[in-house]
């Protein structure tokens, strides 16, 4: 018994199936698709032939020297359960491979050497899916088994295999056919390859969308904290993505070194591959880094703004306020000036009878009224000098708002 094996991670993998109610389907009725290789009289590549099969009718036939199995996604539904049943039982694939996809894992790689050089390693692969949609639930999802039994036969089985993986596979050379065949682990190189283009396109996608390439600040600003916080957020997923598989091939690099052909030349060309697959997915994440500080430096920018729009606009209700207060003070004067004159203190008219007439005293008025008003002035000006020079400088402020604006088009890195 493997030690591997936990019967309560089948029992997790089959509550999946039966928590969905949804009639199973038998294994006669799903087909996969099979890609095998052949072999000539001297253990060289031969051919290879994709072809279409039920899982029924493959484990009751004869195995190639290389089988490549094009599964479905490793999490049962009503379709595939059977097949993927029958296939975890086939190629006695342990319960911590189905406990991984229960779990939904982001980094896991397991290896097992067995009896007469037999073998058995996998790994998962999970990374978000980038969408238009904020309350997206896509997810790029696969598994892949690599096994060779005690006669030398090797199988892969890809659990949720991308189209393109499909058809690198089968149109691979016989030069690396024949690397495979004296290094199986180099078929993780071609699925490393696949997995690096799906990754890279994520965020390549992500960095075209709009609200990271031309994020201007407008009266509706306020609409864009959505986008930037969904920016953020799928970059710390794609981020989780790149670690994982990078640590995924410090695993595979290590497994091999440490097996029974540790040492060989085959073994350090394989590592060098391995290295290299690495060294794409350090570019990775080195990108995802970079965007990850743009986008801190958005939110930092776009914080600021809105507080500068804001004091700007406390500001503009402040100045309101003091041009109110100064044409008060302005009147005041006069008022109390009319207020005094208008009193029964003065008779500007003496005893004619006209209704309204100028008194030859009016200039009186002025000579109290004008100095009075410029000393109010003066003292005011004397104890509130900056609010002289208030409304120039608020013109400039909101020039240069709208100048910090336009410093958030990211697409001039």
């Amino acid at each position: 018994m493997s030690v591997y094996h936990d019967g309560t991670h089948h029992g997790a993998f089959k509550d999946l199936l039966d928590h969905s109610g949804a009639p199973t389907m038998s294994t006669d009725e799903y087909k996969i698709a099979v890609l095998d290789v052949a072999l000539s009289s001297t253990g060289e590549f031969s051919r290879s032939s994709l072809g279409f099969t039920t899982t029924s009718t493959l484990v009751k036939g004869q195995a190639p020297a290389l089988r490549v199995i094009f599964a479905p996604l490793d999490y049962p539904d009503s379709g595939t359960a059977s097949t993927l049943l029958t296939l975890f039982e086939h190629f006695s694939i342990p319960t911590t491979f189905l406990y991984e996809r229960v779990q939904s894992v982001t980094h896991s790689f397991g290896h097992e050497e067995l009896d007469n050089g037999a073998f058995r390693s996998w790994f998962h692969f999970l990374c978000k899916a980038i969408e238009p949609k904020h309350d997206n639930i896509l997810w790029l999802r696969s598994a892949y088994f690599l096994r060779r039994d005690e006669h030398g036969l090797l199988t892969l089985i890809c659990f949720g295999a991308s189209n393109p993986l499909v058809q690198r596979l089968e149109s691979l050379p016989k030069s690396v056919w024949d690397i495979v065949l004296t290094n199986p682990f180099n078929l993780f190189n071609t699925i490393l390859a696949d997995l690096h283009r799906q990754v890279d396109e994520q965020l390549w996608t992500l960095n075209r969308y709009h609200a990271i390439d031309s994020t201007v600040a407008t009266s509706d600003f306020d609409q864009n904290w959505v986008e930037l916080h969904y920016i953020a957020k799928n970059i710390i997923h794609i981020k989780e993505a790149v670690d994982a598989v990078l640590r995924t091939i410090s695993h595979i690099v290590r497994a091999q070194s440490e097996g029974g052909v540790a040492g060989t030349a085959e073994t350090r060309k394989t590592n060098l591959a391995l290295h290299y697959s690495e060294s794409l997915f350090e570019s990775v994440d080195l990108r995802a880094i970079s965007m990850e500080k743009r986008m801190q430096n958005v939110i930092n920018l776009s914080f600021n703004l809105v507080a500068q729009k804001d004091s700007s606009r406390i500001k503009t209700e402040s100045s309101s306020m003091h041009t109110i207060a100064l044409t008060t003070l302005i009147f005041l004067p006069i008022s109390t000036v009319a207020s005094i004159f208008g009193s029964a203190f003065f008779d500007f008219n003496g005893g004619n009878t006209e209704d309204m007439s100028l008194s030859r005293h009016f200039w009186v008025f002025w000579v109290i009224s004008v100095p009075l008003t410029v000393a109010v002035l003066t003292v005011w000006i004397y104890f509130h000098p900056s609010n002289v020079w208030r409304w120039p400088g608020l013109k400039r402020t909101r020039k240069f708002d709208r100048d910090a604006y336009q410093m958030l088009d990211l697409t001039k890195k």
